[in-house]
């Protein structure tokens, strides 16, 4: 019989991170491999359940309308007792949760639904924020029980919620080597109930944009011929670094004037307020530019010389993938997960963070590679060439698809 799969979405938040890019790749892989997909979608714009189908009547969508109060995960009662009125537990049926933590919603999944595989996939871990990624710093936490510290509290009883999580369901999906290696030493998972599957995506291919020479994209841009333009693209929060790189470009500007910060990111908040304030001795240099098109974003990939990810910690994402899949040369730190996918001189050059108490010294890391990068063309071509090659080995739909693949197989 077919295998049936069930994915769980957040709309609203979705829509502005690399859960949703990861939901579009993990679907096509799952109707690749011959299974129907239907998405059980939370705080989606309907004023009730909503169930849309397909032409051969099976579900293709569950919109669920939004919750009051908390998150969808908050709610596990009411979820899976709507979920049993339209779902019939078989063997085929395979449940994959993106949120956390959500140990009751996991507990309810496997009790209601016995004939059934549910498995998690972690998109982040609940650690990494309070402790800046700094491993070394989670594991003391862990390990100092009797810690009365608020944050250090707040990690524990995250961590207690995960462990909890990651007990119930029958696999849990992580995304880099480095979760992988904390699962198994610090959760204590059994190695096969862990999968590593990176996140994958498909390249595109055939727009106008690609068609279009760099010369052409700059002037449709407005920009001068000679300017070097430095690329970040993400979040514009302190944990994603963007803070430390305002900090490295205005030091760069002292030796390099002609150079370009391009930011592209949504923006919750007053974050931008923020960082307008911080960048106001040299506003004329930094473009912010917001959330923008996926058509605009490839012209800006095709006309940086340089990619920046400074994140204190990622999991495997998409900005990271798709610079790779554009050719760009990037300066990454050595964040939690970030280090899996890129290495020094092969296809990044690599601005360790060092002491997170110290932005300066990370700010001087990153200022010091980037002005690296820009001095050589020769390292720029090398690094953009590797960064290909290490894309279509790794970080392809084809080896995502191909990660799904084994998982699927491994049920059997």
């Amino acid at each position: 019989m077919k295998r049936q799969v069930f994915v769980f979405d957040e709309y609203v938040s979705s829509q502005k991170n690399g859960i949703g890019s990861f939901l579009k790749e993990f679907c096509n892989c799952m109707k690749q491999l011959d299974a129907a997909v239907c998405m059980l979608v939370f705080n989606a714009d309907v004023k009730e359940l909503t169930i849309e189908r397909d032409g051969e009547g099976r579900m293709e969508r569950m919109l669920f309308p939004l919750f009051p109060a908390g998150q969808f995960t908050h709610h596990a009662g009411i979820v899976v007792r709507l979920l049993r009125l339209y779902i019939v537990d078989s063997p085929d049926n395979l449940f994959f949760v993106n949120h956390s933590p959500c140990e009751r919603l996991a507990e309810m999944l496997k009790s209601d639904f016995p004939l059934s595989k549910v498995f998690f996939i972690i998109h982040d871990l609940g650690w990494t924020s309070g402790c800046m990624g700094d491993e070394r710093r989670f594991r003391q936490i862990i390990e100092a029980a009797n810690d009365e510290q608020e944050n250090a509290r707040h990690i524990q009883d995250f961590y207690a919620r995960e462990v909890k999580t990651y007990g119930f369901v029958d696999c849990v999906v992580c995304l880099s080597e480095d979760t992988r290696h904390l699962l198994q030493t610090v959760y204590a998972l059994p190695s096969e109930r862990v999968f590593l599957i990176p996140n994958g995506l498909k390249e595109c291919g055939g727009n106008d944009v690609q068609r279009a020479t760099r010369e052409e994209l700059k002037r449709e841009l407005f920009i001068p011929a000679d300017e070097k333009i430095i690329l970040y693209v993400g979040r514009p929060t302190m944990q994603k670094g963007v803070y430390a790189l305002l900090n490295a470009f205005h030091f760069l500007l002292k030796k390099k004037p002609g150079v370009r910060l391009v930011i592209i990111g949504s923006d919750n908040g007053n974050r931008i307020e923020n960082l307008l304030t911080i960048s106001s001795g040299f506003a004329t240099r930094v473009s912010f530019l917001g959330l923008i098109s996926k058509e605009e974003l490839e012209k800006w990939y095709a006309v940086a010389d340089v990619g920046v990810i400074p994140s204190y910690y990622e999991q495997c994402p998409y900005v990271g993938i798709e610079m790779m899949m554009h050719g760009l040369p990037v300066v990454a730190s050595d964040g939690f997960g970030l280090r899996n996918m890129f290495q020094d001189g092969v296809n990044a050059l690599i601005a360790p963070i060092g002491n997170r108490e110290d932005t300066e010294e990370f700010s001087c890391n990153l200022a010091k590679a980037i002005d690296e990068l820009l001095s050589s063309e020769e390292l720029r071509k090398t690094l953009g060439r590797n960064a290909r090659e290490i894309y279509h080995s790794y970080y392809s739909e084809k080896q995502m698809l191909k990660g799904y693949k084994d998982l699927l197989a491994s049920l059997d």
